[in-house]
């Protein structure tokens, strides 16, 4: 499987252990993969997730599926619960991409998955982002969502997003992040 041939296109990929993944990639050479990540092997990058190429079972092109969600088969997927599920800092990479879908699909899972996420808010900003450290987290568990970060990367996408859906997704997502401040 040529991973090249996948650069900057929507894809299912089939993970080894039997997982899969849909959304935007882009292609990591080798040369790039070592320099960057440690590992000499090309990869695909679906932000927040790495897949190298031992890791990757299939990769099917969406480019040509028109369907109710796009080219994706469901209105969000196992890369945004996953997102959720590990806090903060993985849903800061999706909102700091430029991929409007990815962002509206991690905006449609938060709000599915509203309950879950308010029940593991933490109030500020990560110990890190002042200058604490922390221990490192097992990476199966949940990691944190800090109510601060998260405020802030909402009011961010409704100053500067350019997509008006967004804007309107994540404002309403605030709303009732400030609705359920108010209860509690």
């Amino acid at each position: 499987m040529d991973l090249k041939n996948f650069d900057g296109k929507c894809v299912r990929i089939t993970t080894s252990w039997g997982e899969v993944y849909e959304g935007i990639v882009s292609y990591d050479s080798r040369e790039y993969a070592l320099h960057e990540y440690g590992r000499d092997q090309e990869d695909l990058h679906m932000v927040p997730i790495l897949f190298f190429k031992d890791d990757i079972h299939s990769v099917t092109s969406l480019e040509d599926v028109k369907g109710p969600y796009g080219h994706y088969s469901e209105k969000y997927g196992l890369l945004e619960r996953k997102c959720l599920a590990w806090g903060t800092d993985m849903m800061e990479e999706v909102f700091d991409s430029e991929d409007d879908i990815q962002m509206l699909r991690l905006l449609a899972c938060m709000n599915d998955h509203f309950q879950s996420l308010a029940d593991r808010a933490v109030p500020g900003m990560a110990p890190w982002r002042s200058g604490d450290s922390v221990a490192e987290d097992d990476e199966n568990e949940q990691g944190p969502v800090y109510m601060g970060e998260l405020e802030g990367m909402l009011e961010a996408l409704v100053r500067h997003r350019q997509n008006e859906e967004v804007v309107k997704e994540a404002k309403g997502f605030l709303e009732r992040l400030a609705a359920y401040s108010a209860e509690g």
